[in-house]
């Protein structure tokens, strides 16, 4: 199929994308979720150069509306903004107002529509690049490879760093063994904590938390998300010997609150003594012998 031109990938190329729809969460509560992946060192050619990138993301949407691979790892389009629709000129067919430079002028809906927050894994660090279309990002001087890269519901970059910079243990992606993620969306969606476990470990260690604030609460929708996940290998080069070879990715789990009422209780303790201490006379001018 065709793609946008600042997409380079062979007919060969490898791309997925896939959204768990059996059960829509409540993200006014916390939202954990968490898979196992596998990427053998002999299933990669060049170790210093190879391109694989996967993700996972909270969603809305059952489908996307659109799906790139390459740097965008299943983004959607950036010329479809994110919950909002384009201004439209009067006349016999009406024409889309657009800028000085030629961008559609679009103005928020009250409805959620796309990811609230994405976190990537990608060798080439090309997902935190910047785009067409006024997509945010950083400059290609500025990415990092075997990086970990986090975007918010806006597409803004919350994070860009080298695993090497966070983990000594979890400093690059390709592991011989499976290797579980866990993502816990907490602090009613201003936080994401990002763990991870080896299969010669029996407990998790915080890799690092990401802080994705403000909340959403302009949204009248967000008791409907799902959790999801997407890959491309290769991930911006028309050279075929730079793409992985096969990636495992196995129990694909998600925990929260499902239902659209959000609760609230209020606990109450017994008051405290404001004088705690038993009050005493003071006797003076007694002598004791």
């Amino acid at each position: 199929m065709g793609f946008p031109v600042d997409i380079k990938l062979p007919s060969s190329a490898r791309y997925y994308k896939f959204i768990e729809t059996s059960k829509r969460f409540n993200s006014n509560y916390d939202i954990t979720w968490s898979f196992e992946y596998k990427l053998p060192n002999s299933n990669i050619p060049d170790s210093s150069n190879y391109q694989l990138g996967f993700s996972t993301f909270i969603t809305n949407l059952s489908a996307p509306l659109s799906s790139l691979p390459g740097q965008y790892l299943g983004d959607q389009d950036p010329s479809l903004s994110l919950s909002a629709t384009s201004l439209l000129i009067e006349g016999a067919a009406p024409t889309n107002l657009t800028t000085e430079s030629g961008n559609i002028i679009l103005v928020q809906g009250g409805s959620l529509s796309g990811e609230i927050v994405k976190i990537a894994f990608d060798s080439t660090g090309m997902y935190a690049l910047s785009a067409r279309d006024e997509r945010t990002g950083v400059g290609p001087h500025l990415i990092n490879r075997e990086s970990l890269v986090v975007r918010d519901v806006l597409h803004n970059v919350r994070a860009n760093s080298p695993l090497s910079t966070i983990s000594n243990v979890f400093s690059s992606i390709p592991t011989d063994s499976f290797r579980t993620l866990r993502f816990r969306y907490v602090n009613l969606g201003q936080k994401i904590h990002i763990d991870f476990k080896d299969s010669n470990t029996t407990q998790f260690t915080l890799l690092t938390t990401i802080n994705i604030e403000p909340r959403l609460e302009a949204f009248d929708n967000l008791n409907n998300m799902y959790c999801g996940f997407s890959l491309s290998t290769p991930v911006s080069t028309l050279d075929t010997g730079l793409s992985a070879k096969d990636f495992f990715l196995r129990n694909f789990n998600v925990e929260g609150f499902i239902g659209d009422e959000v609760l609230t209780e209020t606990v109450m303790t017994p008051p405290l003594s404001v004088n705690p201490n038993t009050p005493y006379t003071t006797v003076t001018n007694i002598t004791a012998a």
